[in-house]
């Protein structure tokens, strides 16, 4: 029964997913950018490393790629989409985890989500959050189906924040409701560990990347919210956002879009063909 309906048996592959009742599967959102999936190959990586953290069998990194390749050939898509894999365990009921089951992949397109170019240039307005982040368990690292504690985080947030920064129970700081957080003092960039819980963004990673090759230091740590005091820059990333550089945060105006780094950043994202459309 769905809404009232009632479904035959094995019309809806949901109704016995993993995935629908325990949230027990993983995800990537991977931009799609002129029919080119941006990091296609470290998307798939994170993955299956999530794959290994949860006991879960993988397909492998084909049996998707002949899935988009399928979709782009039946579909008529816009120049720039989401592409959305998800990774369930498969059917089966109870906690334990069942054993000789086989996966289920599935494959999203969607459109790119609208937002304000103010959002870029010059930037958002961004807070921190209420609802701490859970950490302290490996599979709080996985990019798992169970969104709720970003569900949860973003409902306490008042609409006026674009993004918020999430602390742990502990009250470092770790990441932003759907980013990861960046930020720059002094000329050295800044981002939480997430050793401990949180999400290690594909972006957030490319970003690491180039820094170093553009040689920007930067550090890695666990740092508290007070570390953000003399902060000159703020910005998260994602996979479809590149970059939200942040104009005021709290009660303090930053540099946003015209901060040096921020600048440089939003300007190698470009031409990677992120940024407002």
């Amino acid at each position: 029964m769905m809404n009232g309906v009632p479904q035959q048996s094995g019309a809806c592959p949901a109704a016995i997913d993993r995935a629908f009742h325990y949230g027990d599967g993983l995800f990537e959102t991977i931009p799609i950018i002129q029919g080119k999936p941006l990091f296609w190959d470290e998307h798939l990586q994170r993955l299956q490393a999530g794959a290994q953290l949860l006991q879960m069998n993988l397909p492998g990194s084909l049996p998707w790629l002949e899935d988009f390749q399928r979709l782009q050939a039946h579909v008529s898509l816009p120049d720039r989409y989401v592409l959305k894999l998800i990774l369930s365990r498969g059917p089966g009921g109870g906690y334990g985890i069942p054993r000789n089951v086989s996966v289920a992949r599935y494959l999203f397109a969607s459109d790119w989500p609208e937002r304000s170019a103010a959002y870029w240039h010059p930037g958002i307005l961004a807070d921190i959050c209420s609802v701490p982040l859970l950490t302290g368990a490996p599979y709080l690292t996985a990019k798992t189906l169970n969104r709720l504690n970003q569900v949860m985080a973003r409902n306490a947030l008042p609409q006026e924040y674009a993004e918020g920064i999430v602390l742990d129970q502990q009250g470092f700081l770790r990441e932003g409701i759907m980013s990861n957080l960046f930020w720059v003092t002094a000329g050295m960039v800044y981002t939480p560990s997430l050793e401990e819980g949180g999400i290690a963004g594909i972006q957030r990673q490319a970003i690491l990347n180039w820094l170093q090759t553009s040689d920007i230091p930067c550090q890695i740590g666990d740092y508290r919210a007070e570390n953000l005091i003399e902060a000159e820059e703020i910005f998260f990333s994602n996979s479809l956002i590149g970059i939200w550089p942040v104009r005021r945060f709290q009660d303090r105006n930053l540099e946003g879009s015209q901060g040096k780094i921020s600048a440089k950043i939003l300007q190698w994202q470009a031409t990677l063909g992120l940024g407002p459309t």
